[in-house]
């Protein structure tokens, strides 16, 4: 009996410890190259996946987006995105994942090979829309969520708004509230989605040939009550794309980079970010496809 409570008790830590690097927080993990090199900013031109206002079909016709990489821990991120605008409507679809394979779980003796091995995952399948009018635009998002480690699956709902609006001289503003909702259970205990709050201004400006876009952010997490500083730069020379970005909390520093370049209905991005944690280097690739 002892050894059954023992090993129900260490799976208990086991499962602490793999949802506080993975489990809601992958709700929180940046969505495509831009999103990190860049940061996720919700004023104009930002992101819309912090803001769901900002979903813009943002060519002619349809954009599909697919993007792929790595996080901390070696926890991989995959995300797939589809937008297109329908009358005065703008519509996303998309659907994020998270993954971390070959976890073992071991008892407090030492042992050649583990009780058993295990993989835990993050799933996200959502939409968004958004209208724009002369008092800015609105957007609001809604997801199905769904994680589990081990043999144990929780599931729920999220729920994001957002507002942003282009003022003169290339000025924009933006404001959202992220991850309010329910989710279930997970191992006798309900974990906390990470609700958010962002404002951020952004200044487009062109010079010469380059075209210039900066940002900067507030970010506070009603999980931790915590705030984020956040700035960052996209310049875009004819076909070719130069992105950067940097971060900062009472405990952390990130900086982060990317580079891309269009080719025809083509659109390709990487970025890398770099932490005070040294924790590891994450990394995305980002493809874009412009439809007939």
């Amino acid at each position: 009996m002892h050894l059954i409570f023992k090993n129900s008790f260490l799976l208990f830590l086991l499962f602490q410890s793999i949802a506080l690097s993975l489990g809601t927080n992958f709700l929180i993990f940046p969505e495509n190259a831009i999103d990190l090199a860049v940061g996720q900013h919700p004023s104009m031109n930002g992101s819309e996946s912090v803001n769901p206002s900002l979903t813009r079909q943002k060519s002619p016709t349809p954009m599909f987006y697919i993007n792929s990489g790595s996080w901390f821990g070696d926890i991989h991120i995959s995300n797939l995105n589809y937008v297109q605008k329908i009358g005065n409507y703008n519509n996303r679809l998309f659907l994020k994942q998270a993954e971390i394979d070959d976890l073992e779980f071991r008892i407090d003796k030492p042992t050649d090979d583990p009780v058993s091995q295990f993989s835990a995952y993050a799933f996200q399948l959502g939409s968004g829309i958004a209208k724009e009018g002369a008092f800015g635009s609105i957007g609001v998002k809604v997801s199905y969520l769904s994680f589990g480690i081990y043999d144990q699956v929780a599931s729920g709902f999220t729920f994001d708004a957002g507002y942003s609006k282009l003022l003169k001289n290339g000025i924009g503003v933006g404001l959202s509230i992220l991850n309010l909702g329910y989710i279930s259970k997970l191992y006798e205990e309900k974990p906390k989605l990470p609700a958010m709050i962002l404002f951020g201004v952004s200044k487009e400006k062109s010079i010469l040939s380059l075209k210039n876009k900066v940002f900067s952010t507030i970010e506070y997490s009603g999980i931790n009550s915590s705030y984020k500083l956040k700035t960052g730069a996209d310049i875009l020379w004819g076909s070719l794309r130069v992105l950067g970005g940097y971060s900062i909390t009472k405990q952390t520093s990130e900086i982060s980079f990317g580079s891309g370049f269009n080719f025809g209905r083509f659109g390709f991005i990487y970025a890398v970010r770099f932490g005070s944690q040294n924790i590891g280097e994450p990394n995305i690739i980002s493809i874009s496809y412009r439809m007939p």
